[in-house]
């Protein structure tokens, strides 16, 4: 066992804050109960998980995101200095990544954790820890993922110690008493948090008034004032347009201060050829601010995170998803606005996304206080804003599970890996999801999971008899980690004779790729005809389809953009002619290679033509024509330099032997251009 005094000895921390001593109160690290910690960004509750990790046989922290799980795996690799061997697995959802069972800390996040118990991975036997990072996020879009997790922990392997830690919420007790847990909740933070409300010159905060000189531009006269008091300044805004829009008019300001000059260079640099969204972020840079959000690609988001926190930029304009990311600690945080553009109309951001953004607010160990300041137009709004946000609370957790939808993925896997081979044990697994422990309607669970059953009965993924087996297809659809009715929908197209664009319509006519791209009305008409011009290349009669199918020009939209990018188009001719920006670009592609892959998969296990598929996945994965497949695979050669070799007669790899060696050198370079030829020609099939 190792104390919690040699731990901080190892991190060089000297005292224990408030929050971590209430946690040791309950000696969970030794007793190993369970225990959630509910309490502000910043308050240590990483270290709690850590001395649970520290005297565990086999632990796994489990996240949202890769970017969080790379940071993490980072933080924790000081405990090979013990003797814990540390790895990060965040990558293929097609595995059961046997050789982690080499390794005593696993850092993962929810979806690569639920792929792994999917496939059965036989060392999930041996964890006796999960820590679960935003537990709070149960109540999310992707709740249901972490919260199909814990459930199955709980039932599988009731003594595996489960540590839960949250932002604060209202109802973590809730929470605890679903995992039977200890609970710690707490509003302690390193660094005091001031929130307050501008308006015509005035932040009116929690510890008084402030006076600003006052403009025309209220977030301008806020960043006037705070660089001047040597703070640096993290503005969220609800749009990627408008983070951009403010980062351009805030250079204005931040040009005066000192900054990193090469930083322009380098965010240039990350797509080649430059997008106009590259160039636009190499101008903030070179006048101090940058803009952030998922429309700029890793490279970039990662230059702008570290340079922040290295203080060689001032300002960030980022979109809210900055908040659930990567750890960045800013002096202040400025919300520019409460309101948010849905479908529904205009409505007020949630109370908790508030909290998210402000709980970035304040620097340890580089300030004693942080601001978080809203923006308001008149007295009225001001007075709102500090009745809902100021003064309010973050909202209640739900549990998201009990969707129909949603449900028969998790039901599929849990009969997948014949861990609920009847009614009986499949009800039993689901009474310890959340969802049960919050409704308590046991008759009413029952009989939802025996209509999701049904379903997959009639998919043919599942067989209902004396026992819920899988099928051969089920089983697979399961490890696919793809939703069935999306599989269904990819069974049915391989019915069809189709082209490219069919090909492509197949997979995005899933639900792994939503949102699909909006259409506006000026585009309605150019769209039906691309539709009736490649009626034969869709494999089906567009007009009948329409009338069954209310997205299907955004479903064709879509597929028209990732035909672009097979056939060569840069990133830049889609930004103009999609106006869908390279971060989003690459997340629609990746979707897209994994769906076209799964269809291969699918198509193998029914005696189809899986080969269409497969290569349409490569295509997908590195942007090329068909022509390219037996260059672009090989290792240091990408989409760019593949069309060069192919332009100068190099068609396949036997070529080089019959073209100028300085010719291809000087598209290559000479190292690689060296090892080319020992290299035999791969089959892309």
């Amino acid at each position: 066992m190792v104390s919690i005094g040699e731990l901080l000895s190892m991190k060089g921390i000297t005292e224990l804050n408030p929050v971590q001593k209430e946690a040791l109160k309950t000696n969970f690290q030794y007793d190993k109960k369970n225990l959630v910690v509910s309490s502000p960004t910043g308050s240590g509750k990483t270290l709690l998980a850590e001395l649970a990790i520290i005297n565990s046989n086999m632990a796994v922290y489990t996240c949202p995101l890769k970017a969080l799980a790379s940071e993490k795996y980072k933080e924790f690799k000081y405990m090979e200095k013990i003797g814990k061997k540390v790895v990060i697995s965040i990558g293929d959802l097609d595995s059961n990544d046997p050789w982690l069972g080499k390794y005593d800390v696993i850092i993962t996040t929810n979806e690569k954790l639920d792929s792994l118990m999917r496939h059965d991975s036989p060392w999930l036997k041996k964890v006796d820890l999960l820590v679960v990072d935003e537990v709070h996020l149960i109540d999310s879009n992707r709740g249901p993922t972490l919260e199909s997790i814990i459930m199955k922990f709980k039932y599988i392997s009731p003594k595996t110690q489960i540590i839960a830690l949250s932002a604060t919420i209202p109802n973590s007790e809730e929470i605890a008493d679903w995992l039977r847990a200890e609970v710690v909740v707490s509003n302690w933070r390193p660094v005091k948090l001031i929130k307050g409300v501008y308006t015509d010159g005035l932040i009116e905060t929690t510890e008084g008034t402030i006076e600003v000189d006052a403009g025309d531009d209220p977030i301008n006269d806020l960043v006037n004032y705070f660089l001047k008091e040597r703070k640096n300044v993290l503005i969220f805004t609800q749009t990627r347009r408008g983070a951009e829009a403010t980062a351009e008019r805030i250079g204005k300001i931040t040009k005066s201060y000192e900054f990193d000059t090469s930083l322009k260079e380098r965010a240039l640099k990350a797509i080649n050829p430059p997008t106009k969204q590259c160039k636009r972020l190499s101008k903030c840079l070179s006048m101090g601010s940058a803009f952030h959000h998922a429309g700029l690609v890793s490279e970039q988001r990662e230059l702008i995170e570290e340079a922040f926190k290295n203080n060689k930029i001032k300002v960030i304009c980022a979109t809210p998803t900055l908040a659930m990311g990567v750890n960045l600690p800013a002096d202040v945080v400025i919300m520019k606005s409460i309101v948010r553009y849905t479908p529904r109309g205009v409505r007020r951001i949630p109370k908790r996304e508030f909290f998210q953004c402000g709980g970035r607010a304040g620097r340890p160990g580089y300030s004693n206080v942080g601001y978080v300041i809203l923006t308001a137009k008149s007295n009225d709004e001001k007075e709102v804003l500090w009745e809902e946000y100021i003064n309010g609370s973050p909202e209640v957790v739900y549990s998201q599970l009990g969707k129909e939808p949603v449900l028969r993925s998790h039901v599929l896997a849990s009969i997948s890996t014949h861990m609920t081979p009847n009614y009986e044990k499949l009800n039993a697994l689901f009474m310890h999801s959340f969802f049960a422990h919050q409704y308590k309607d046991q008759d009413y669970i029952e009989s939802l999971l025996k209509r999701v059953v049904k379903e997959l009965v009639g998919w043919g993924f599942v067989k209902e008899g004396e026992s819920l087996l899988p099928t051969e297809l089920g089983r697979r659809v399961s490890e696919l980690y793809i939703d069935p009715y999306s599989a269904v929908r990819l069974i049915q197209s391989l019915e069809r004779d189709m082209g490219e664009l069919g090909l492509l319509y197949a997979i995005v006519d899933t639900n792994e790729m939503r949102p699909y791209l909006s259409v506006r009305k000026h585009e309605d008409e150019d769209l039906w005809e691309s539709a009736l011009r490649n009626e034969n290349e869709l494999g089906f009669d567009p007009t009948k389809i329409g009338f069954e199918d209310y997205e299907l020009l955004e479903k064709v939209k879509t597929s028209l953009m990732l035909r672009d990018w097979i056939n060569e188009k840069t990133e830049e001719e889609i930004l103009e002619s999609y106006n869908v920006a390279p971060g989003v670009l690459r997340g629609y592609i990746s979707n897209a290679e994994w769906m076209a892959y799964s269809a291969s998969e699918l198509a193998r296990i029914l005696e189809k033509n899986a080969k269409q598929f497969r290569r349409l996945s490569i295509r997908l994965r590195y942007g090329v024509k068909e022509e390219l497949l037996s260059l672009v695979t090989i290792r240091g050669i990408g989409r760019i330099r593949a069309r060069r070799l192919f332009d100068i007669g190099v068609k396949k790899i036997a070529d080089i032997k019959r073209v100028k060696k300085d010719d291809v050198e000087k598209i290559v370079g000479k190292k690689l251009a060296s090892n080319l030829g020992g290299i035999n020609d791969r089959d892309t099939d």
